[in-house]
């Protein structure tokens, strides 16, 4: 699994933009948190919690469901594979007029707001509407697929965060972890989108990057990553610009360096020298959090890195 979502055209995110702005319109422009059940009730989409033990439920995603153009038409414990082996959280699927989302019930009850939001994306979009597909943490078809995933979650945050507002808020906050705390309950999203959209949409041409790993003396946090460090690598348009170098792991090599043992809370923080496409090294100032689960890192430009040179005294 890549750490980088794939790139989104510019033309493909403004038109995002438009289909949010006018469905928060439609809202009448809500204030945060976005009550997720009302845009479902103006898209006329019905939501449902699947669990894998419900056979009949399975059955009926069974009979409904697309992924990647090929028919699903098998049995209902065919079907509990097929969600185990792709580890599918969530699934949009239409059967004679009737849009319905699906959602694994054993998501956690935050993380199933992005799920939802993602799902309505899909919906939103016309060039997605002709796909239903499931989606998961793994790689399940070509590039085309890839990216319609990237869209929908572009969008699916930008709904969240309800379109232009949180970069509004956003840059009126500092470019801090507690701004991340603050603006995580403002809106009601979990700590790992508020960080995403911090990263990439509080100001886009300012360098910065988020890293979502493993704990470096904690190897149960982050099993999302599956055989690597990282499993979510968010960079800023600036910081791809001018540091495109910078891969993930080279990113968690300064994790490392500062990290402490503690499990939970603040994990460690300090400077980090990264160098541009140029060569030339600047400082950037590097902050840790664990969750218990993932291992969340906001990293901001701090300057320049200044050299020293030492220079010889001649004896008098």
């Amino acid at each position: 699994m890549s750490a980088i979502e794939p790139t989104i055209g510019d033309f493909e995110r403004q038109d995002i933009h438009e289909h949010i702005a006018r469905l928060l319109r439609d809202l009448g422009n809500p204030e945060p948190p976005l009550r997720l059940e009302q845009v479902r009730a103006l898209q006329k989409l019905d939501l449902t919690y699947y669990s894998k033990a419900n056979l009949n439920l399975l059955d009926e995603i069974a009979h409904r469901a697309r992924m990647a153009g090929n028919e699903i038409t098998t049995t209902a414990k065919r079907m509990v594979d097929v969600v185990k082996k792709y580890g599918l959280r969530g699934m949009l699927m239409s059967k004679e007029g009737d849009k319905r989302i699906f959602i694994d019930d054993d998501v956690a009850e935050l993380k199933r707001r992005f799920l939802i939001a993602h799902e309505i994306t899909h919906d939103l979009l016309p060039w997605h509407r002709s796909l239903l597909l499931g989606d998961n943490e793994s790689t399940l078809n070509p590039t085309f697929h890839q990216t319609m995933e990237a869209e929908a979650n572009y969008g699916g945050r930008h709904l969240l965060f309800l379109g232009g507002k949180f970069q509004r808020e956003a840059l009126d906050c500092s470019s801090e972890w507690k701004s991340i705390e603050q603006l995580r309950k403002r809106y009601g999203n979990t700590l790992t989108t508020t960080l995403w959209q911090m990263v990439c949409e509080r100001n886009p041409d300012f360098p910065a990057f988020g890293v979502v790993s493993r704990h470096p003396y904690h190897s149960d946090i982050c099993k999302k990553a599956g055989n690597d460090d990282v499993a979510y690598f968010p960079r800023s348009k600036a910081f791809v610009e001018r540091f495109s170098g910078i891969t993930a792991g080279i990113a968690y090599s300064a994790i490392c360096d500062h990290a402490t043992t503690r499990k939970r809370g603040p994990v460690g923080e300090g400077e980090s020298i990264f160098y541009d496409v140029n060569g030339e090294p600047h400082v950037f100032w590097l902050y840790s959090f664990s969750n218990t689960y993932d291992l969340l890192t906001y990293c901001i430009y701090k300057k320049k890195h200044q050299r020293i040179f030492l220079v010889g005294v001649r004896a008098a």
